[in-house]
């Protein structure tokens, strides 16, 4: 897995290279990290794609940030120490508000939008905030919990979004997700004028369809389109589909 410096901060990523001079950065949501794209990275072949693990998230140096608006910079960071002009930026979740917050900041930087299982708004329910936060504090031991996941998903995927759950600690896990309770930009979407790919999982139940749905009418042009099979994590339930709608989106770009 390459490695970059990002003002001083060593930053896993993976990269697949393809023809043309469209890049496509992937942000993943909360406590996650790069590998989540893998398997739609690789459905999108001809395209220039990369998915980062944000600081101290996988396997990037660093401390995990307390805000979206601090890991919007470091995207920012990322990309100039790449020496990108513009880009593509694909977000989950966390990675989604990363996203639309690029968006309004910086849109000369942007060419497209690929907003995946997020929201104008990511308020985080109390009692699963307090409890992460009892995690992170060391008061209850750190417990994955398949609350992304379809109550149908496959046993080998929930292992799999395990496996990767771990790869980040419970302190950071649980600042992200007070990062979203955090985000507000509600008022602010109008704002977007970019092309914008919004996708969502039939059964999302932590950023249901009705948030993608709010972005889709707030956002000019944009295209919605749900993904069969898959709650909140679609990126693993159903890479295969995924992949095919972002497919279609990037060439009209």
């Amino acid at each position: 897995m390459p490695e970059l410096d990002v003002k001083g901060t060593k930053i896993h990523y993976l990269e697949k290279k393809g023809a043309g001079s469209l890049r496509v950065l992937f942000i993943h949501g909360s406590g996650g990290n790069a590998f989540g794209w893998e398997k739609v990275m690789g459905g999108l072949e001809g395209f220039h794609t990369c998915a980062v693990d944000l600081p101290g998230h996988g396997g990037s140096k660093g401390e995990g940030k307390h805000s979206i608006p601090e890991y919007t910079e470091f995207i920012k960071d990322f990309c100039d120490a790449r020496g990108w002009g513009d880009v593509v930026l694909g977000g989950h979740s966390l990675g989604g508000g990363i996203v639309l917050d690029f968006a309004v900041r910086f849109p000369a930087r942007l060419k497209a939008a690929l907003l995946i299982g997020t929201g104008a708004r990511l308020k985080v329910l109390p009692a699963a905030l307090e409890l992460l936060k009892k995690m992170a504090e060391g008061e209850i031991p750190s417990k994955f919990e398949p609350w992304a996941f379809s109550e149908k998903a496959a046993p080998e995927v929930l292992a799999e979004g395990e496996k990767e759950w771990a790869k980040t600690s419970s302190k950071v896990r649980y600042y992200d997700m007070f990062a979203c309770d955090q985000f507000d930009i509600m008022g602010e979407i109008g704002k977007v004028k970019c092309p914008a790919l919004i996708a969502c999982g039939r059964e999302d139940r932590l950023t249901p369809l009705k948030y993608s749905e709010f972005l889709n009418s707030r956002i000019p042009g944009s295209r919605l389109e749900i993904i069969e099979g898959a709650a909140h994590m679609p990126m693993l339930e159903n890479p295969k589909a995924l992949s095919s709608v972002l497919m279609d989106f990037l060439i009209t770009l």
